[in-house]
């Protein structure tokens, strides 16, 4: 397995296997910021619009692949305020079903956060659906909760959830 950053020829040539991901997460009601009900169209076109945006100072898309797949991906977004430049939000967490509680996700964080001290980064933050895995998941990897924002967005099943706020100073 390795993680590596993508440019945006290659997130076009992966773009089958990213939406993917994030069909995978729907099926598992993690929204990932996209409503529900998600098309593989939709899908593609969200990495599609990923991949135009993407510049190594401002936004960053990393990927984990084994035996050359794509099985997870996380994203360093830089805030665009101008008093915000040393912070940057973590966006599209996501790892394949069957990689999922095998420590994939936290190597993902790492290399996120690695990355970020790279962009001279010292602030990351992320929000999650209050009360699910994901939720744990944060916690147990050493980012702090700040709280919780109620009926924040809907998940894919059209539920509306609490958004629960981490952070991790670099």
């Amino acid at each position: 397995m390795e993680i590596v950053e993508l440019s945006a020829d290659e997130v076009a040539a992966a773009g089958g296997e990213l939406a993917q991901l994030l069909l995978d997460a729907h099926d598992s009601n993690m929204a990932l910021g996209l409503a529900g009900p998600l098309t593989a169209e939709h899908a593609r076109e969200v990495w599609d619009d990923t991949a135009a945006k993407l510049d190594p100072l401002r936004r960053v898309l990393l990927v984990a692949r084994e035996d050359g797949r794509v099985v997870g991906t996380v994203q360093v977004v830089r805030a665009d305020a101008e008093n915000g430049a040393h912070r940057a939000e973590v966006q599209r967490l996501a790892v394949s079903g069957e990689r999922r509680d095998q420590g994939l996700g936290r190597e993902l964080l790492e290399a996120a956060a690695e990355r970020a001290r790279g962009m001279e980064l010292r602030l990351l933050w992320l929000t999650t659906h209050d009360g699910t895995g994901s939720d744990r998941f944060y916690a147990a990897v050493g980012w702090s909760r700040l709280g919780t924002v109620p009926s924040y967005s809907a998940k894919p099943d059209g539920t509306l959830a609490g958004a629960a706020f981490y952070y991790l100073e670099l």
